[in-house]
């Protein structure tokens, strides 16, 4: 969200020592508990504040946190914030500001001393392989990305898995699976923390009804939620939400599943576990809130939200296969699969609303002949200083650069293609993805891979890991391919 500057100026008269104070703007008090000032503080820093405005009986309207003059990296639409900011190495000059319903402008500066990221490397990838029923185990060297296999290899599963996800702290893994006429199941496993071995969690798996196409896991851990589809019509799409019990089974949450209007193809769940986004195969964004005690779902207020129509392309507005969180959560990104390459941001509100950000669709500046052809995945930098895209063809990866949502072209044009999926690792560090290496672009055939890159940590760029691409007989893109990156 935008928002203007204010000026103020006072005029002084002769004879008054005090001015009327309803003849000037108000203004607000903010208060930052942490960090202090003078601080030495590790990535990702924690910052909490609040404002209020004791002359404007209308309360505060947004508060924002700038890390440098001009530079905003986080907004939210309330008198209060809690939020952790990944910001590399050095010295800030923070302000935290606000501004009330009056006209006021408060601000408080806070300098601190960063001394690096500290967040966790990455241990274990995994990826599914809807043809063979199985999912494969990789061990990842933190140093160089590398991937080699764990002693276990793989497990085999239900008939079809597809998407997979883990919990936050990368202890359990969840695989959804289609079996086929209209049925599906999710598979639960605990990952071993030492060898990257999966263990099944008891009572699993359990059914669902449809084909799952997502599944994302509470930030808690308490909650599973799978989105499942029979078509795009109404009453045939639902969202399944599971209760993670003491010793890892799952059982129905009350009221699952929850009816979804459109074909959910990918989800998200914010931060504090607040509110879950689908992409939807249609043009629409759907929202709801999660009751963090029970983990129901309630539609939210106002959605689904419309994805911006790109006016260079026929007012295209097309549906998506991915969406991820930027900005700390400030924004959400929902890349389209057949508008010019276009990308969809949206600012998401104090209440989990979703509005169309400035500049807004980001387009795909990468000069290929045949491009752009569907933008099929997206993976967000967990340092938030860039996006990458993965194309389904010709399977380019062109980043965004966050700080300015603006395209880069600083694509990595490997001779794969068909892409499917790209994850980012817990660190930063690394980029994986699943692509088809025959180079021959026909999708759907083998030899599939996992892709490995190398960030470059000064402007993004990607680089193929040693050794990469890694040999696996994920069927790319033949099926939705499930890739996870765990710490």
């Amino acid at each position: 969200m935008r928002w203007k500057g204010f000026t103020l100026s006072l005029l002084l008269i002769a004879g008054f020592s005090t001015l009327d104070r309803a003849a000037f703007a108000t203004t607000p008090v903010v208060t930052v508990t942490s960090p202090t000032g003078g601080s030495a503080d590790s990535s990702p820093v924690n910052f909490i504040a609040s404002a209020s405005s004791p002359d404007c009986d209308k309360g505060i309207a947004a508060m924002r946190i700038y890390t440098a003059p001009g530079v905003g990296a986080y907004t939210t639409d309330s008198d209060s914030l809690n939020v952790d900011l990944a910001l590399t190495a050095g010295t800030y000059d923070t302000v935290v500001q606000a501004w009330d319903n009056c006209g006021g402008v408060g601000k408080t500066p806070v300098t601190i001393t960063v001394s690096g990221n500290t967040l966790p490397p990455p241990k274990f990838v995994y990826s599914s392989d809807n043809a063979g029923n199985l999912v494969y185990e990789y061990l990842v060297d933190a140093s160089t990305g590398a991937l080699t296999a764990t002693t276990q290899g793989s497990i085999s599963t239900l008939a079809g898995p597809e998407r997979i996800a883990s919990d936050h702290g990368g202890f359990r893994l969840y695989v959804s699976s289609a079996a086929g006429n209209g049925s599906g199941a999710l598979a639960a496993y605990f990952i071993n923390r030492d060898n990257g071995t999966l263990q099944d969690v008891p009572g699993s798996p359990g059914a669902l009804t449809g084909n799952p196409t997502a599944v994302v896991v509470h930030p808690s851990g308490d909650f599973v939620y799978v989105t499942t589809t029979a078509g795009s019509s109404n009453q045939t799409n639902y969202i399944y939400a599971f209760k993670v019990q003491s010793n890892g089974s799952l059982t129905a949450v009350s009221g699952s599943p929850f009816a979804s209007r459109y074909w959910p193809t990918q989800a998200v769940i914010d931060s504090t576990g607040s509110y879950l986004y689908t992409a939807t195969y249609n043009a629409y964004v759907e929202a709801y809130d999660i009751n963090k005690s029970t983990g129901a779902l309630t539609a939210m207020a106002g959605q689904p939200f419309a994805i911006p129509a790109y006016p260079n392309d026929n007012d295209c507005a097309s549906g998506a296969w991915d969406i991820a969180f930027a900005q700390s959560g400030q924004h959400l990104v929902v890349p389209e699969y057949a508008c010019s390459g276009a990308s969809a941001v949206f600012e998401v509100g104090s209440k989990g609303s979703l509005s169309n950000a400035p500049g807004s669709p980001v387009i795909d500046p990468v000069p290929d002949p045949q491009q752009p052809f569907g933008l099929q995945a997206i993976a967000v930098d967990p340092l938030n200083r860039w996006w990458y895209l993965y194309e389904y063809f010709p399977g380019e990866l062109p980043s965004m650069d966050l700080a300015t949502l603006t395209a880069q072209d600083t694509a990595e044009r490997s001779s794969t293609n068909c892409g499917d999926i790209i994850r980012a690792d817990p660190s930063g560090k690394f980029a994986y993805a699943i692509g088809n290496t025959t180079g021959n672009g026909v999708c759907g055939v083998g030899p599939g891979a996992i892709l490995g890159f190398s960030v470059n940590q000064s402007n993004g760029t990607l680089t193929p890991l040693s050794g990469s691409p890694f040999a696996s007989p994920n069927a790319d893109y033949q099926y939705e391919d499930g890739l996870v990156v765990t710490q």
